[in-house]
C-alpha cells in the first residue's frame, strides 16, 4: 500500500463520505453494469448497490479492497486502473472520482486509461471523472499554490494544501485524529480540463460535458474547484 493511503486508511471513511448529489449524478448516468475505478473502501459503490445497481469496484490498495468486500459487501478486486482491459465484463458506466485519475503520472498514462475505458464501455455507455480543477493552481507564480477547505468532524481533521513540484503538484495533507497527527505528501499530475477533453475526443468519446461539481454547477476554468466530467461512447 502507498504511504499516503496507508497513513489515512483507518480513518478514510471518517474523511470521505458519499453525498446525495454525488450519488444522484452517478445514478443519472448509470446504464447496465457499473465499474468504480479506485473504489477505496467501497462506500460509493455500496450506496449504488443498495439502490439496486450492479456494481463492481477496483482499487490498487489491498487494505481498501478487503474493507470493500468484507465490510461494505461489494464485488471488488485489487487491480491497477491501467489493467481494466483484463476485466471480463463491459460496463454501462465507468466512474473514477475523488481525484484518483491524477495519481497517474503522465498524460500518456491518462490517455492509456481513457482508451481502455472506451473499449470497456457498452455502446451508449458513460464515463464520469471527477478531479480537482488544476488550472487556477497552474497560474500561481509561487511554490505554494493554494488549499482546499479543511475537512473537520467529530472524528478527524484533514488539511489539504498544494505546492509546485516540477511538472507535478505536491499534495500535502495533515490528518489529525484524537492525539494522532500524520503529515504526508504525494505528487499529482495536473491535467487541465482542456487537455482532458482533447484526450477524450482523440479516443472517440462524444457528448462531453464539464461541470463545476456534482450539483451540475457551471464550470468556470478560472474559479471552479471541482471538475466533474461526463463523456459518452456512441
Amino acid at each position: 500500500m502507498s504511504k499516503f493511503y496507508d497513513s489515512i486508511s483507518d480513518n478514510y471513511e471518517d474523511i470521505f463520505q458519499p453525498n446525495d448529489k454525488q450519488i444522484n449524478f452517478l445514478e443519472e448516468h448509470a446504464k447496465g453494469k457499473i465499474l468504480d475505478v479506485a473504489c477505496a473502501t467501497g462506500k460509493v459503490a455500496k450506496r449504488l448497490q443498495d439502490d439496486g445497481f450492479d456494481v463492481m469496484g477496483i482499487d490498487l490498495e489491498e487494505k481498501f479492497v478487503n474493507k470493500a468486500i468484507n465490510e461494505n459487501k461489494i464485488d471488488a478486486k485489487c487491480m491497477n486502473m491501467l489493467d481494466i482491459d483484463k476485466l471480463r465484463d463491459n460496463f454501462g458506466l465507468i466512474y473514477c472520482i475523488g481525484n484518483s485519475l491524477v495519481h497517474l503520472e503522465s498524460s500518456e498514462k491518462i490517455n492509456e486509461f481513457l482508451k481502455k475505458c472506451y473499449d470497456k464501455l457498452d455502446t451508449k455507455g458513460n464515463l464520469v471523472i471527477q478531479i480537482i480543477n488544476f488550472y487556477p493552481f497552474l497560474q500561481v507564480d509561487d511554490d505554494y499554490l493554494g488549499n482546499l477547505p479543511t475537512i473537520k468532524n467529530k472524528k478527524v481533521e484533514f488539511v489539504r494544501k498544494y505546492f509546485r513540484s516540477g511538472d507535478f503538484i505536491r499534495f500535502n495533507t495533515v490528518m489529525t485524529a484524537g492525539d494522532k497527527s500524520i503529515e504526508n505528501d504525494v505528487n499529482l499530475f495536473p491535467i487541465t480540463s482542456d487537455e482532458l477533453v482533447t484526450l477524450l475526443e482523440q479516443n472517440g468519446f462524444e457528448n462531453i460535458k464539464i461541470y463545476g461539481g456534482f450539483n451540475k454547477a457551471e464550470f468556470d476554468k478560472e474559479n471552479s474547484r471541482p471538475l466533474v466530467l461526463v463523456a459518452e461512447k456512441l
